[in-house]
C-alpha cells in the first residue's frame, strides 16, 4: 500500500484530454537569473564534494582504525549525498521547480550543509586530538593537508546553507 504522505504529490497530476497525465500543482520559479543562481550552487556543491571527498582519499593519522575520526566522516559522507542528490534535482528542474521538488529540497540542502559542517568540525577536531595523543604517525603532510580540507570544508557548508536559503522563490 503507497504511504499517504510520501505519494501525495501524485495527486497533482490529472489525466489529460490527450491521455497524458499533466501537472496541475504549485510551480515555483527563483527570483532573478535562475541560470546564475544554478551555476554558483553547482559550484559550491561541487567544491564541497570535492574537499569531502578529498579529505577521506587522504591517509591521515587516525584515517585507518580511530571511530573518532571515522564516525564524524561518515556522518560527512552521508549529508554530502544528500546535498548532492536534492541540488541536482532541483538544478535539473530548470526554471519551474515543481512542489514536490522544491519544499523538501530546498529545506535537506540547508540542514545538511550545517549538518555536513558541524560533522567537518568533530572530524577536523577527532583528528587533531589523535594527533595530540598519537603523533603524527610519519604522516605529517598527510595531516596537514586533511586538516586544511577540513577547515575548508566547515564554512563551506556554512556558505552553501546562507546561499540556499537566501534565495527567493516565487509561487507561480
Amino acid at each position: 500500500m503507497l504511504s499517504p504522505r510520501k505519494y501525495k504529490f501524485l495527486d497533482n497530476f490529472k489525466l489529460g484530454a490527450d491521455g497524458k497525465y499533466v501537472y496541475t500543482g504549485d510551480t515555483y520559479s527563483l527570483k532573478g537569473d535562475y541560470k546564475k543562481t544554478y551555476l554558483k550552487l553547482s559550484l559550491l556543491s561541487v567544491l564541497t564534494a570535492l574537499c569531502v571527498i578529498g579529505s577521506g582519499l587522504v591517509n591521515a593519522a587516525g584515517m585507518n582504525n580511530t571511530f573518532y575520526v571515522i564516525i564524524p566522516y561518515v556522518g560527512e559522507v552521508i549529508c554530502l549525498f544528500v546535498i548532492l542528490w536534492n541540488s541536482v534535482r532541483i538544478i535539473y528542474a530548470g526554471q519551474n521547480v515543481r512542489a514536490y521538488i522544491k519544499e523538501p529540497g530546498i529545506p535537506r540542502i540547508t540542514s545538511g550543509a550545517v549538518a555536513l559542517s558541524v560533522f567537518a568540525f568533530c572530524a577536523l577536531a577527532g583528528s587533531v586530538v589523535f594527533t595530540a595523543i598519537h603523533g603524527f604517525e610519519n604522516k605529517m603532510l598527510h595531516c596537514i593537508v586533511y586538516w586544511v580540507l577540513k577547515l575548508v570544508t566547515v564554512p563551506l557548508g556554512i556558505v552553501l546553507n546562507r546561499f540556499v536559503k537566501g534565495n527567493e522563490w516565487e509561487k507561480l
